[in-house]
């Protein structure tokens, strides 16, 4: 007859993995003699005493972010059980359908359609609290061959060097910084090259099962989707009235009058500072007509960094 020692079994497991083994100094013990010499408790340098090491932050904040995010789903069948998920992959089709960023054809001869995947992602906040829950439709650019549905693909990000240079004009001056983020910002790419990619799994056009979409914009996970995107924001800055620096392409500023507007973009995120609220204002509201975008307000977490701005003057950590 069977009989169930699980509970003594774990009992005697979970001592002998709790308790240090034998003739090896106990890690949790500061000078404490062990086998005739003393084990020398580890102290953090005099230089160090300012600076924040992470080892006081609440480790059960910590762990409930990593489950959040270790649970996301990573297949199509795992998700479409979940309402929250369902509901955030008709966001993302609703989104592509309303930038018009492709069209039902029959795929020509001789052409192979890309596949395309869903990418499923828990977004936390500065604080590590749950902030969406976000669907990518991913096309798998690996399938793709140079020279005949991509060339160029390189586009350019903005240094971290600049972001700190622009956070130390606007503490010198008393500028407040502010952050706009730009919803499904590839889709906004315009592509040059023909690319045919399948239907995604779950919204296939019934009855045109055979079919393929042509797209006019870039879906993520192409290679040249970055450039496609750069190009199309920079067109816009251009005929807004920036310059673009000539040593950093990713800043743009726009001057008038003795008032100033600085621009920094690090793809779908940018950050903007400057001297006449008016200028804000007027900018916000052309890139909100120009692109789908959220107003983030004062900029607060951008790049891992977290932000605080105050009448002090503007601090940044990444504790």
């Amino acid at each position: 007859m069977y009989e169930d020692n699980s509970e003594s079994n774990t009992n005697s497991l979970g001592s002998s993995l709790t308790e240090s083994p034998p003739n090896e100094p106990n890690p949790n013990t500061h000078g404490e003699l062990t086998e005739g010499r003393s084990v020398r408790g580890r102290r953090a340098p005099s230089w160090m005493a300012d600076y924040e090491t992470g080892e006081r932050l609440f480790e059960d904040d910590n762990l409930n972010a990593m489950m959040v995010t270790e649970n996301d789903p990573v297949l199509f069948e795992e998700a479409v059980w979940s309402k929250k998920w369902r509901e955030a992959m008709s966001a993302e089709i609703e989104a592509i359908g309303r930038n018009q960023t492709w069209e039902l054809t029959v795929l020509p001869k001789g052409v192979k359609p890309i596949g395309v995947k869903w990418v499923f992602k828990t977004k936390l906040n500065e604080n590590g609290d749950v902030e969406k829950f976000k669907v990518r439709l991913v096309a798998k650019g690996y399938a793709q061959r140079h020279g005949i549905d991509y060339t160029e693909v390189f586009a350019p990000v903005a240094r971290f060097d600049t972001i700190r240079m622009i956070l130390a004009m606007a503490a010198q001056s008393s500028w407040e910084v502010f952050q706009l983020d730009v919803k499904s910002a590839f889709l906004h790419g315009e592509l040059k090259e023909e690319v045919f990619v399948q239907q995604p799994e779950g919204f296939t056009k019934k009855g045109e099962e055979e079919k393929v979409y042509r797209l006019r914009k870039a879906l993520y996970g192409l290679k040249q989707a970055p450039r496609a995107w750069y190009s199309r924001i920079e067109a816009y800055f251009t005929r807004e009235g920036f310059e673009k620096c000539p040593n950093e392409h990713t800043l743009f500023t726009k001057s008038k009058e003795g008032k100033i507007l600085l621009v920094s973009l690090y793809v779908d995120d940018l950050i903007f500072t400057g001297n006449d609220k008016i200028m804000f204002d007027e900018f916000k509201k052309s890139m909100m007509l120009e692109f789908d975008m959220f107003d983030l307000g004062k900029m607060k977490h951008f790049l891992g960094v977290e932000v605080k701005q105050c009448a002090d003057g503007i601090f940044i950590c990444q504790k």
